[in-house]
Formats: C-alpha cells, structure tokens, sequence
C-alpha cells in the first residue's frame, strides 16, 4: 500500500507555463492571475473560458471581473481539489479526466513491477522473452502510428501542426517511445510528474504484449529523467459512467497504483452580466 506523502497534490502540466505557450500557438488566449492560467477562444462567434487542475485559492472577484471585460460566455472550471464552487453547477460532459491513476517511481525497478497486479506481471514477463529494442523521441513516428490507430477507431486527434507545438512548446520535458510503426506514447513532465498524454497501438501490437510493454519502458525513461509520480492521464469515473473509458482503465489499472479522484467539471453562464 502507498504511503498518502507518496501522492500529494501535484501540479498539473495544464497550469504549466508550457502547456501556457503550447495552446496558446493553437489559437486561444491566454491570461495569467497570480499563479492560475486562464484560457479563452471564441467557438461560433461566443467566448468561452476554462480553468483547469489548479491547487491554489481561486480569486474569484479578480478572474469574474476580467472575464466580464472579455466578454466571456461561459467559463469551465476543473479544480484538482476542493468543493463546488457558489454559482457553478455540475457538468454533464467533462473536459478532462474527473480521476486518475497515480504510481509511484521513487522504488527500484523490482519493487515498481512487483506492485504491479499479477496480469501484468505476466504480460510484461511474456514480452520480455522478445527482447523488443525501443526508440525514444520519434516524435514524427508516433504521430504516423496515432493517425493510423485513429482513422482505424475513427478517432479526432490533433492536427500534426498541433501536435508539433506541442512537442516544441514542452522541449525538453516530453518524450516519446515508439516500437517501429506499430506503438508508441508520448510524456509529458512537470515538476517531477510524468503524464501519460497520448498514445496508440495497432492490431498488430497486441499480441506482441506491446501496449504493457511501451508504458513500462515510459516509465522507466521517466525515472531516469528525475520523475517521482506516474500519472495515468484519467481512468473512468462511476460518477460520470456517460464517458466510455472503461475499457482501457481495466489495462491502466493492471499497473496498480493509487486511484485519485477530482471534485469534478464545473460551469457557470456568464452572460448576461
């Protein structure tokens, strides 16, 4: 069992200055309020604003009184913890994850695998046996594997533009893991969290145990790389059971770890003032 101290209330890449100047490239603005982030796009001709993952107390006269200049329609807010705030009502659709999944990195490479559940020990000794050779910061080959795996499933997915400012705004604090043309995932890191941000595997993959194996290599290099927490990017959440993520929440939680829950997606109308 996880110590609690081993899974604090971490920042999130979304409140980064990174991911700041990466979806700001992508065309929303972008607004700083002490140490909270703040993003707006006009989507059919109304503004819209969302404030996500933060962990500090919300100035909440400051950001009503700057969104009324900017005429904002509509504001989102996906608090990493915390109660409802007054005047927001629950949403229906959330934009991000509403619980994760969180490993801890700091044990040796035995002790993070014997936490493992028994499945995935299998799995991984499974391919072990194949000696698969990785290659990191193929950043163009992933992409070519996520494009295939999404027209497949039918899947959006980010324009390469967008995907490449997402590498570009991150630098040094994304890296990716790929096996040929067939897997692969990409990571981003912030203040020694590693987030599990997108990844894909074709058919053929599979019995090659390499969905298992990529997120174990992942973690590893994340290790390496000064990483103590693995975050998982989201799991499903009963509270919200309209969102279909069970099917690969089974597979993430095959790696063990500690589920973290989130107040929730919360919105509040803001026009008329």
């Amino acid at each position: 069992m996880e110590n609690s101290s081993d899974f604090e209330v971490i920042e999130d890449a979304r409140q980064s200055s990174d991911y700041a100047k990466y979806i700001q490239s992508i065309g929303w603005k972008v607004i700083q309020i002490n140490k909270i982030y703040i993003f707006l796009k006009n989507i059919f001709g109304l503004k819209i604003a969302k404030i996500q993952r933060t962990k500090v107390e919300m100035p909440w006269k400051k950001i009503f009184e700057i969104l009324k200049k900017e005429k904002v329609f509509s504001l989102r807010y996906e608090p990493t913890d915390g109660n409802k705030p007054v005047g927001f009502g629950y949403s229906s659709w959330p934009l991000i994850g509403t619980k994760t999944l969180r490993i801890n990195l700091r044990p040796s490479e035995t002790t993070i695998i014997n936490s493992f559940k028994k499945d995935c020990r299998y799995t991984l000794r499974q391919g072990f046996k194949r000696n698969i050779q990785f290659s990191i910061d193929k950043f163009d080959e992933f992409y070519e594997i996520w494009k295939k795996e999404a027209r497949r499933k039918r899947l959006w997915i980010p324009s390469n533009k967008e995907y490449i400012d997402l590498v570009n705004c991150f630098g040094e604090k994304v890296f990716c893991v790929t096996y040929k043309d067939i897997a692969g995932a990409v990571i981003l890191m912030h203040k020694k969290t590693a987030f599990y941000y997108y990844s894909a595997c074709l058919p053929e993959g599979k019995p090659l145990q390499l969905p298992y194996l990529i997120v174990w290599e992942a973690m590893k290099v994340a290790k390496k790389k000064g990483c103590n927490i693995w975050d998982f990017e989201g799991i499903y959440d009963e509270r919200w059971p309209n969102i279909g993520w069970k099917g690969f929440s089974h597979f993430k939680k095959s790696f063990g770890g500690k589920e973290v829950p989130f107040p929730g997606s919360f919105q509040k109308w803001l026009w008329p003032w």
